[in-house]
């Protein structure tokens, strides 16, 4: 940081960049503030589309909002793209940052502001002023969330930062790989990675990995899967399922559920754990277990539903452990008695940490839950884009990685998160970390 004057300037940049785009015919809506989330140094960055669920989604009007730029604002557009007038002759680096500010889900809409805010806070702390980032708004739609790109394109960006939901991603991605821009986008949708589309987020199956392989070198060979019929409940079963074969492991029961109550729960519970003491009956004494871990891939409520209904058929969490995903840390987990001892994988919050503390610091209030996705965008978008073109994906996928304030992420050509991920335990009602996360690549392969 270098004070005050470093600020107005950083601010400065980013409003004439925003004064620009709308008069390039760039549709655009006043960016609202977000509302506090409250703390969140122990939470994990929330899935997209978690956020989504958590606030009822209406129908959204495709019409754009358009608003006047502010005309005291005189900005410089080239032939390359932007360049404001005290930016000029410097090597800039131009990202464009794709946000559901005008989103009908009041939960995305406050998303959209805090990592705005974040991308802000990236810029302000780099040693040189050199990036332009141009905030542009998809309202939350794939129609949207073109146009965005378009004039993000026209600007003549070096890298798109965004958007947010899967369904944005892929028409933004195609029409930026025609230009040769990379796109870092926030979806956990891993079927919208790849040809120079970059996921910067946190997808279940690198959790699942993580954590079933912590769960491998601690004995398990054996494990059963209890979950939900829902989308994500069959992309973890399908991540699970392919984590054990890779240790050399078994899937030995798997039980679903259609619905989040405990009424739909308690049959196949039941019957994961009918399967488990018949095995250990035909075993007899001193037999291995039918299974030695189960994942309960659920989290708040649901999670709290299911966990006691194990130990309730006599599965006890002492002799078998319970795996889990991000999804186990909140704070209302920790009072499970079942769920003591369980573990699952992370991002390390001792590296998130330290943005918190600087967000509260420089916007008085806590960042939302995407809002260190932004942040990090912001710099690993700057290394992508200093240097030429052809080059760009090669420094994307640099074996050595990015460490940011989500911990460790790289990429190959594939575009998928390889997320350096801890392992979290509950223990006496705390989240503890039992195995850290990495802080740099030990495998470049």
């Amino acid at each position: 940081m270098t004070g005050n004057f470093r600020f107005e300037q950083a601010l400065k940049y980013l409003t004439v960049s925003a004064a620009a785009l709308m008069m390039t015919a760039c549709v655009t809506t006043p960016i609202p503030q977000g509302p506090d989330q409250g703390p969140v140094a122990e939470a994990p960055p929330q899935q997209p589309e978690e956020i989504i669920k958590e606030q009822p989604v209406e129908t959204p009007d495709t019409a754009p909002v358009v608003t006047e730029p502010d005309p005291v604002i005189q900005p410089v557009i080239t032939r390359d793209g932007l360049t404001p007038p005290h930016m000029a002759g410097r090597d800039l680096k131009r990202m464009a940052i794709l946000l559901p500010f005008s989103s009908k889900s009041s939960g995305l809409r406050a998303e959209a502001a805090s990592m705005l805010k974040a991308a802000e806070l990236a810029v302000f702390n780099r040693d040189e002023a050199d990036v332009v980032l141009i905030a542009l708004d998809t309202g939350g739609t794939e129609s949207g969330a073109s146009s965005a790109t378009d004039a993000a394109l026209r600007s003549g960006v070096d890298v798109i930062l965004g958007p947010v939901l899967s369904r944005s991603v892929s028409g933004a991605s195609r029409k930026a790989r025609n230009k040769d821009v990379p796109v870092i986008a926030f979806s956990t949708d891993q079927t919208v990675a790849g040809n120079g589309t970059y996921l910067l987020s946190f997808p279940p199956e690198a959790e699942v990995k993580r954590v079933v392989d912590f769960a491998a070198s601690s004995g398990a060979g054996r494990f059963a899967f209890l979950g939900p019929q829902s989308e994500y409940g069959k992309r973890v079963k399908s991540a699970y399922q392919s984590a054990v074969r890779a240790v050399g492991g078994e899937v030995r029961s798997s039980e679903t559920y259609d619905g989040d109550d405990i009424g739909v729960m308690q049959g196949p519970a039941r019957k994961l754990a009918d399967v488990f003491k018949q095995h250990e009956r035909s075993q007899g004494p001193g037999g291995r277990m039918h299974f030695e871990a189960v994942i309960l891939p659920e989290g708040g409520t649901p999670l709290r539903s299911l966990a006691p209904l194990l130990p309730y058929y006599d599965i006890d969490p002492d002799e078998v452990q319970f795996l889990g995903t991000s999804l186990w840390h909140k704070e209302e987990v920790v009072r499970e008695p079942a769920l003591s001892g369980g573990i699952f994988a992370g991002p390390d919050r001792n590296a998130r940490e330290q943005f918190v503390s600087e967000y509260d610091r420089r916007f008085g209030e806590d960042p939302g839950r995407l809002a260190s996705l932004a942040y990090d965008a912001v710099n690993i978008g700057a290394v992508i884009a200093d240097g030429t073109v052809q080059t760009r994906r090669r420094r994307a996928e640099d074996p050595v990685g990015f460490f940011g304030a989500d911990g460790l992420i790289r990429w190959n050509y594939s575009g998928k998160p390889e997320r350096g991920l801890a392992v979290y335990q509950i223990q006496n009602g705390q989240f503890v970390i039992i195995d850290p996360a990495p802080t740099r690549s030990t495998d470049p392969s």
